[in-house]
């Protein structure tokens, strides 16, 4: 189980942890042990038992010993370095399922040949069902010790390296010591890092970073792989840094140019179109799944002084890169904004209900590995709750990533949407897959209509303000009977994005 959990983690840095790596993940180990087994029952019957049992735990402890340093390299030979994220999808399953087979595989299908060995070699006739049911119930102890051992101490406080080291340095001592019992009573010595050593394998370069960019650090949350990148864009935005998830690609979680609100045109400062729709007055403003705080910092350019900004972030490491390069920290010191991490954004909201806390914007940006909206926060029942903890006034947007202004994944959260706000409308975000999709109680158009009362704010990029003043460019959404209602009983959601990016690359 150490070796099953931590091979997600080690693989998202290349593919993901979407939900088909976990399934090529779990299908390549558990072929391994079923193979393993079968493999293991014959040697069994054959006497090869005292043989083979140390030889095939060197080999598992071996294999899951290197599998850190190969991952990555084999990972690299098949992503090309210039895979744009709406290609991607085909080959990160086809991708995660080969590196599975090929580094997970052989090391467990050795171990799985190991509890016919142990049965075979410590029964008699009459004691068959004992030893099987004893080697049976410990491995599924060790399995159920590994589980939480690997989520909760291992991975976080030692590393994907050292949590894979230390995994495959027991399996080389268990045969050892199988070694000692079954030749002889050999004298094994170990040699002992010195205290507060650890194994680490510094990951290669990601094939994604582009020319003139590097990293600034590379961060193993409990969650994913957070990698800081540093460039320049001298011709346009200038210098800027960028936290990018697990693969990467051409997405990121977060962009910042240092001494700048805006981001250039990016979807993150279509947020920022909202507060003149709100009418005069303080801003209250929450943004679930804030990260550095792109959204926040860019919706408090166009609001003014008298706004107040909670952010929440699931990933507390996040927050803290956020603080060390992301200018997180000036966000928060003038006590006007501040950052909650390690919160579940409609677990918050649920909090909120109760204390009965009402906001007059809420703002949504929760991804997994690029392209998954989590299921629990794009559901009727979510969209209920969020209308609740909002102000007469309020609006509630979010950041809806799709292919095609038509695409599956777009309408269907749309329509859903429109089940609960009497005005849904969205904008494409000019040369991007990203679509701000916005609910409120409001007469449709309100949005740009507010707009062409202002004047651009300083900084903020022309080609997207002038895109928002045209009132065709925000399209009108309306419950749909052909398209699914998306609730927490059914949210077919994740099918929705992988139909559409399996598509391959479409019009944003």
């Amino acid at each position: 189980m150490i070796e099953e959990l931590a091979a997600v983690r080690l693989l998202a840095p290349s593919f993901g942890d979407s939900a088909p790596v976990w399934t090529n993940v779990i299908a390549a180990i558990l072929l391994a042990l079923a193979l393993g087994s079968a493999l293991g029952g014959r040697l069994a019957d054959r006497g090869l038992g005292p043989v083979l049992l140390p030889s095939f735990l060197g080999i598992a402890g071996a294999g899951t010993f290197l599998a850190p340093f190969l991952v990555p390299r084999i990972s690299s030979w098949l992503l090309p370095p210039d895979l744009p994220l709406d290609q991607a999808l085909p080959l990160l399953i086809k991708g995660s399922l080969g590196v599975s087979l090929l580094v997970f595989s052989p090391p467990v299908l050795f171990a799985g040949a190991v509890p016919p060995l142990l049965i075979r070699l410590g029964s008699r006739e009459a004691s068959v069902g004992r030893v099987s049911g004893l080697v049976y119930a410990s491995g599924t102890i060790g399995s159920l010790s590994g589980t939480f051992l690997a989520t909760h101490v291992f991975v976080p406080l030692l590393g994907l390296s050292a949590t894979f080291g230390l995994a495959g340095g027991l399996l080389l001592l268990a045969g050892l010591f199988s070694l000692t019992r079954l030749r002889g009573g050999f004298k094994v010595f170990l040699l002992l890092l010195p205290p507060g050593a650890t194994l680490w394998i510094p990951p290669p370069r990601p094939p994604w970073i582009g020319p003139g960019e590097k990293i600034l650090e590379v961060k193993d949350s409990t969650y994913q792989r957070l990698w800081v990148v540093e460039g320049n864009d001298s011709e346009n935005s200038g210098p800027y840094r960028k936290l990018c998830i697990n693969e990467g690609l051409d997405s990121y979680q977060s962009f910042h140019r240092p001494g700048r609100a805006f981001t250039g045109g990016r979807y993150y400062d279509a947020f920022a179109l909202l507060p003149p729709a709100l009418g005069r007055g303080p801003v209250r403003a929450l943004s679930l799944g804030c990260a550095t705080g792109s959204i926040l910092r860019a919706v408090a350019a166009t609001a003014g002084e008298s706004m107040e900004g909670i952010g929440v972030e699931l990933d507390p490491d996040v927050l803290t890169l956020g603080r060390r390069f992301f200018g997180t920290e000036e966000l928060e010191s003038g006590g006007r904004i501040r950052f909650l991490g390690g919160v579940d954004a409609r677990f918050y909201l649920q909090q909120a209900s109760r204390k009965r806390v009402l906001f007059d914007l809420i703002l949504l940006d929760t991804y997994r590995n690029q392209i998954y909206l989590p299921p629990h926060l794009c559901t009727r029942e979510f969209f209920l709750l969020a209308k609740s903890r909002l102000a007469k006034r309020g609006i509630f947007a979010c950041n809806v990533g799709d292919l095609l202004a038509g695409g599956p994944v777009l309408r269907a959260v749309a329509s859903t949407l429109a089940t609960v706000f009497p005005t849904v409308e969205s904008l494409g975000i000019p040369g991007s897959r990203n679509f701000l999709l916005a609910g409120s109680s409001g007469p449709p158009g309100s949005i740009a209509r507010a707009l062409r009362r202002r004047s651009r704010p300083e900084g903020f990029p022309s080609s997207l303000w002038e895109r928002a003043l045209r009132g065709g460019a925000w399209r009108l959404h309306r419950p749909t009977p052909s398209e699914p209602v998306l609730t927490d009983d059914r949210a077919p959601i994740l099918l929705l994005q992988e139909r559409a990016y399996m598509r391959g690359r479409g019009e944003g």
